[in-house]
């Protein structure tokens, strides 16, 4: 599977899992719960904010790395955007589960989040820039000495505070991401290693 393609494709189906949980009616994830709390308190829509946020975790993420701003940051961004975008607006506009029964809400939002992951897991692998929420965990991990999943959980019920005070649609489905979103990465992420690394050694001896 060529890089640029396992890239791509990663961020594409890592929004194809958010807006399934999204969908699942079970409440927003943590990071959608911010913004969407971030716009009720303010004059400003949860997409500025989704901007804004991103913005500023370029500088907290090289703060974090003790490395110059990353400004091809930008790159996923647009990417995951439009991706969001297409399939919670397009794609899956039709879906709604929010009378649906408890379990089927569950279910969907249990295979949106190993979605999700499995698309963080493939394309954090792949070595190109990545996108700040995604870099934010990661950078924690680096430079505490922390697994994935304690940083990303760590991450995950930070936000979820935040939100929360902010207002913001905190649920099941965000308490929920916050217990297995991290796993799901990490489990992904190992499962795509040893493939990645033989592609880096084959190319290093080319």
């Amino acid at each position: 599977m060529h890089t640029g393609f396992s890239y791509v494709f990663g961020m594409i189906v890592t929004h194809l899992g958010t807006a399934l949980a999204v969908k699942s009616g079970l409440g927003a994830g943590f990071w959608s719960a911010l913004y969407v709390g971030l716009s009720t308190t303010t004059t400003l829509s949860a997409g500025v904010w989704f901007c804004i946020v991103q913005v500023v975790l370029l500088w907290v993420n090289a703060k974090l790395k003790s490395r110059q701003i990353e400004w091809a940051a930008i790159i996923p961004i647009l990417i995951e955007s439009l991706s969001f975008h297409i399939w919670l607006e397009m794609v899956l506009s039709s879906v709604h589960l929010g009378e649906a029964p408890f379990f089927v809400q569950v279910l969907v939002f249990l295979i949106g989040m190993t979605v999700a992951g499995m698309g963080i897991g493939l394309y954090v692998q792949t070595g190109y820039v990545r996108s700040p929420v995604d870099e934010l965990f990661l950078a924690i991990s680096h430079r505490y000495g922390l697994s994935i999943a304690v940083s990303q959980t760590a991450v995950a019920a930070t936000i979820t505070a935040i939100a929360y005070v902010l207002d913001g649609p905190v649920g099941l489905g965000t308490l929920l991401s916050i217990l297995v979103f991290g796993q799901f990465i990490q489990f992904f992420e190992r499962k795509f290693s040893p493939y990645f690394t033989s592609q880096r050694t084959m190319h290093e001896h080319v």
